[in-house]
């Protein structure tokens, strides 16, 4: 059984914390070493097509007060320079004024990961200094043109670097043939390790120009394949009708059994 908090929003940084706590996340932070914390900034759109910057400098609060590790922020941008997409959407003054690092997957040292589980990518260029990291993903919850929704695993299509899957766009490699298969194959060679999904203002109908729908919700769970579940839920769909899902169950997480944990 999997634990997923799903906590009313009053402010980020009460309610993030909250749920954090709900599901025993201290316990299971690393005390040394790298945490990255993988929001979703697919281009320098804001919210709701993006994750707000207040949920990650409340994520960033929490790690930071329950583990020794570096805490770092990580992306790589599906459109444009990330770079960019950090400085449109506040994280580069969010970044000067905590003292974190900001790191961009599209530009960094990769390294090939090798997993014959994998449904089409058993190579993949992966960022080096994910592999070994703590990854946090934060994603805002939204509905999606390929794969229905794009929560927590799918956010991990920020981690492999754009120099290796751009065509029309910079991951657009990883769209074809299966975006389902390749969410699968993303998270085998690094899933999340732990998931805050922003569901205060969702985004209905199409990842990069639905429709907000407020739902003043913070979810968290360490089980990826749990919180998209849940998250699909809210956002009207049958989790056993996502192909990415009914890939992923067992494998990266379960959908059986959820226990959720409201606050």
């Amino acid at each position: 059984m999997s634990d997923v908090a799903r906590i009313r929003f009053t402010d980020y940084r009460t309610s993030v914390a909250r749920a954090l706590d709900a599901i025993g996340a201290a316990d299971r932070l690393p005390r040394e070493g790298l945490i990255i914390v993988k929001p979703n900034l697919t281009n320098a759109d804001p919210p709701p097509v993006t994750t707000p910057v207040a949920a990650a400098e409340a994520v960033v609060e929490y790690l930071r007060a329950h583990s020794g590790a570096e805490v770092a922020i990580g992306e790589g941008c599906g459109k444009g320079r990330t770079i960019d997409t950090f400085r449109a959407n506040g994280y580069e003054e969010l970044a000067g004024r905590m003292g974190l690092r900001l790191i961009d997957f599209n530009t960094e040292p990769s390294v090939v990961s090798r997993c014959e589980k994998a449904k089409v990518f058993r190579e993949m260029h992966m960022p080096a200094i994910a592999m070994e990291a703590f990854i946090v993903s934060l994603p805002i919850l939204k509905d999606h043109s390929f794969t229905t929704t794009t929560i927590a695993m799918k956010n991990m299509f920020g981690l492999p670097p754009a120099p290796h899957y751009r065509g029309g766009w910079n991951k657009s490699r990883l769209h074809s043939p299966s975006t389902d298969q390749s969410v699968f194959d993303v998270c085998l060679h690094k899933k999340p390790d732990l998931c805050v999904v922003d569901a205060v203002t969702a985004l209905t109908g199409m990842h990069l120009a639905g429709t907000p729908k407020r739902l003043n919700l913070i979810l968290a769970s360490l089980d990826p394949v749990a919180v998209d579940a849940v998250g699909s839920r809210l956002l009207g769909h049958d989790p056993a009708g996502l192909e990415y899902l009914r890939l992923s169950e067992g494998v990266h997480g379960s959908m059986r059994g959820i226990r959720e944990i409201e606050g």
